[in-house]
């Protein structure tokens, strides 16, 4: 699968659905030329389409999105190990062992949030989990804060088990920015993500 289509992979798995100009406008290309990489994804079973009323006047659109099969490509190069990890390793053990993954992370990430503003904390933070695997981004909630989706888990089956992960996660976020965070999606409860809603999107850290 070439670039082009792997980006419309990812961009549908982080939208859920699109239409085709929203998808063209994306890949900065034509319609046409969106609509050839929709095809090959539909012609492998990874994509579906169906009509939605535009917006506007006119015709209905078509709107894209993934199938099941889709979620083979993206990643999950942690899942065997760590399934074996929950069978063989006692419940202490999977606390101590999250808990160092987390600290390392956590040191890795501190120097590339330092010196950012609380915005661009939170941006840097969900790139740095999109380089992880997560796919995340950043989205504005209700009340005009933040919050970071992860649409994407590399060790969906063993956070469903044991859930370790996620809080370590959760409470290493609020460790980087300094501030309290909520959880209010799991992929685990069969939600499409895991969002992670910035409590006080005004507090600094020094």
């Amino acid at each position: 699968m070439d670039s082009k289509r792997d980006i419309v992979l990812a961009f549908l798995k982080t939208r859920g659905h699109a239409t085709l100009g929203e998808i063209a406008a994306h890949l900065e290309v034509s319609k046409q030329g969106a609509l050839r990489h929709l095809e090959a994804l539909e012609e492998a079973g990874l994509a579906t389409v169906s009509s939605a009323e535009a917006a506007g006047r006119g015709r209905p659109e078509h709107v894209y999105k993934l199938t099941a099969a889709a979620s083979e490509h993206f990643p999950d190069g942690h899942r065997e190990l760590t399934a074996e990890l929950v069978d063989f390793m006692t419940q202490q053990q999977l606390r101590d062992f999250f808990a160092r993954r987390a600290a390392r992370l956590e040191a890795e990430y501190a120097p590339r949030l330092a010196g950012l503003d609380f915005e661009a904390r939170v941006r840097e933070l969900a790139r740095l989990a999109t380089e992880h695997g997560h796919m995340a981004e950043v989205v504005e909630v209700a009340d005009g804060g933040l919050a970071i989706r992860h649409c994407n888990c590399p060790i969906q089956d063993v956070a469903a088990r044991t859930g370790l992960p996620c809080i370590n996660e959760q409470q290493m976020y609020e460790r980087l920015l300094g501030t309290d965070i909520a959880r209010t999606t799991w992929m685990a409860e069969s939600a499409d993500d895991c969002t992670y809603v910035i409590k006080e999107s005004e507090k600094r850290v020094g």
